[in-house]
């Protein structure tokens, strides 16, 4: 078994690939981001249409 600490098997991260500023996909306010990948604000994930998977284009519900 492969111990999870072992700095072979960590995902690759990349240097630039660090927290710092960001705005918001969804708001536009500006926010800390822990990570690149990491584009949506808490303020924003906290709504019940972000917690309900409703596709969503730039902070309005996609009406079909």
């Amino acid at each position: 078994m492969t111990d999870p600490t072992d700095e072979l098997h960590r995902p690759l991260r990349r240097a630039d690939d660090v927290a710092r500023t960001r705005d918001c996909l969804t708001c536009r306010a500006p926010f800390e981001s822990e990570w690149s990948g990491e584009r949506i604000c808490r303020r924003c994930k906290s709504h019940r249409a972000w917690r309900s998977g409703a596709p969503q284009v730039f902070g309005h519900p996609v009406r079909g």
